[in-house]
């Protein structure tokens, strides 16, 4: 029902058109229709407009699926009880995990030019480190998008030019790849495992992850600065003790 009114609402305008359009009126009618047509024709074979257009309607139409308040309340408050290093790393995952009913992740981090795993919780250890100025976290850098593994390994031109590394073979419950992004770098990403149960990754859900995993870098950022000032300090105090002796 709902698609025969859809196809009987061109046709009324073209009707419309002929019937107010004079001398002109046949000829705007065969063009409208010949533009309704096209659109339809377009909207039918390609599947970005089809998601496009779904995108769209879900971000305008309907409700959301998150209360945004009180999620971000709750991610704020587990980033907050720790301050600390690791207590920190581990936070950043248990939150990141939490927005998606993630059974948990790992996280990685610049350490020496590469990127390393520094904590993992229910996922396998991975030794080998990522560089840097690799493609995997150039793609990261470059783009800022949630990686959504399985559409990676089924789907790989809808990530243009990104190639999953080697280590990504022995995780093999490892979901979606969140970046950490601080401005315009990159200080890690963090791998989350499959949720407990199957959950629709639309666009609201990796608008979340994408916003959640910014607000996690810049703590993961001011705690780093904060433990290198901590160091000059100490290297300052232990100058002026030297010098003092001496």
């Amino acid at each position: 029902r709902s698609r025969t009114v859809k196809m009987l609402r061109p046709a009324g305008a073209a009707y419309w058109v002929r019937f107010a359009g004079g001398d002109w009126g046949g000829i705007l009618q065969v063009a409208f229709v010949f533009s309704a047509l096209l659109g339809l024709a377009a909207l039918a074979l390609s599947g970005s407009l089809r998601s496009w257009l779904r995108v769209f309607v879900s971000k305008h139409f309907f409700s959301y699926r998150y209360d945004y308040r009180r999620e971000w309340l709750r991610f704020t408050r587990m980033l907050g009880a720790s301050s600390q290093g690791e207590q920190l790393h581990e936070q950043v995952i248990r939150a990141l995990a939490d927005l998606v009913e993630s059974l948990g992740g790992g996280l990685w981090l610049e350490r020496g030019g590469g990127f390393r795993q520094v904590v993992r919780l229910n996922l396998p250890e991975v030794t080998a480190a990522e560089p840097a100025a690799g493609i995997f976290a150039s793609f990261l850098r470059r783009m800022g998008w949630v990686i959504r593994l399985d559409e990676l390994r089924r789907s790989p031109e809808r990530y243009p030019g990104l190639v999953a590394p080697n280590w990504f073979a022995g995780l093999t419950n490892a979901w979606l790849v969140v970046p950490l992004s601080n401005g315009a770098d990159l200080i890690g990403f963090v791998v989350l495992a499959r949720p407990r149960v199957p959950i629709d990754v639309n666009w609201e859900v990796l608008d979340l992850l994408k916003t959640a995993g910014r607000q996690a870098a810049s703590y993961l950022a001011q705690v780093a600065a904060n433990e290198a000032l901590l160091e000059a300090e100490k290297f300052d105090a232990f100058n002026r003790m030297s010098a003092f002796v001496v």
